[in-house]
């Protein structure tokens, strides 16, 4: 993490100088890949979480603190006639740390596994040895991701019975923060701008309670400069998000409960090399506010309010490449 850290500001200049010269031919922002392209990327990401309950009469409050950071390589494996890719994509590092409140760090790291919770370093050593097929559409967009259940006997039944095995639309989504452009044109000018929309699994707002987020994304061709002379492309996105919590599964004598979701959204900024056509450099955030009532059954009781403010920055670098 110290070395993506050192390096964003760098990124962060590149991002805010203008970019010199501006190329007005079209550039094509597709996959445009060779069988046997590589690149490794290093990525961080954080979330704070703020819980505010106000509980009969009393308030409590505490924030969670989820930090990721790790390396996964990119090859690719068959270029088809048709414009389609199917390539490799393997976590080679990854470790997560997790910061309640005043409490210590509870640290998951597939180099130093921690032998008192069996299932996650069994998914830690799972993810770092099976390498996932992804196959990518023409436009950059993620068809599929296949060797889940590959991944699945390898890390266990004690890992696949405590649900923390990802699914496939958890890493349909990581495939699609990585080398490519999501429904990128083939050609495109500084200004041009594109949507897409795509659903993806979410975590869980009330317990139990199933999470999906719909992202409604725009892109925007920012500009096209040079960085150490290679031709980058910054590109700029703008999401709203619509956070569904479904409490229809949630037990019969559960007591009425409300989700109101508000202030959903997310943006970034993308580096793409157009002499490769993959991304380079990747800074995203997103935020959402969450308001949770729960009313007990007897009318005696006040009801219960949570209130959840999220935050979540991440960084994706590349560091290196064939």
């Amino acid at each position: 993490m110290k070395k993506i850290l050192a390096l964003l500001p760098i990124f962060a200049l590149l991002l805010t100088l203008p970019a010199g010269a501006q190329d007005a031919k079209p550039a094509n922002l597709r996959p445009d890949w060779t069988e046997g392209q590589t690149a490794t990327y290093e990525f961080w990401g954080k979330t704070e979480k703020q819980e505010t309950a106000q509980i009969f009469g009393q308030e409590q409050s505490e924030t969670t603190t989820f930090i990721s950071e790790g390396q996964v390589s990119w090859i690719v494996k068959e270029v088809n006639d048709d414009g389609t890719a199917v390539c490799s994509m393997n976590l080679t590092r990854i470790k997560f740390s997790i910061i309640a409140g005043e409490n210590e760090p509870v640290v998951l790291d597939s180099d130093n596994p921690s032998g008192d919770r069996p299932a996650f370093d069994n998914l830690m050593s799972a993810l770092v040895a099976t390498p996932l097929t992804v196959t990518v559409a023409a436009d950059g967009t993620i068809e599929k991701v296949e060797g889940i259940d590959e991944l699945e006997n390898a890390a266990g039944a004690e890992a696949v019975d405590a649900d923390v095995v990802p699914d496939e639309l958890d890493f349909k989504e990581t495939a699609s923060d990585l080398a490519s452009l999501i429904s990128a044109p083939a050609q495109a000018t500084p200004g041009q701008t594109w949507q897409t929309k795509n659903t993806w699994n979410h975590e869980d707002v009330f317990p139990n309670a199933e999470t999906l987020a719909e992202w409604d994304t725009t892109y925007t061709f920012d500009s096209v400069g040079n960085i150490a002379g290679v031709p980058i492309a910054t590109i700029k996105t703008e999401s709203a998000i619509d956070i569904k919590v479904d409490l229809s599964q949630l037990p019969e004598q559960s007591p009425d409960i409300d989700v109101q979701i508000s202030d959903a959204s997310g943006k970034g900024e993308i580096l793409f090399d157009l002499s490769r056509n993959e991304a380079v450099a990747r800074n995203d955030s997103m935020t959402y506010t969450a308001s949770i009532t729960v009313t007990p059954p007897k009318p005696e009781l006040p009801p219960i309010v949570v209130k959840i403010v999220e935050k979540n920055q991440s960084q994706l670098l590349r560091i290196a490449e064939k």
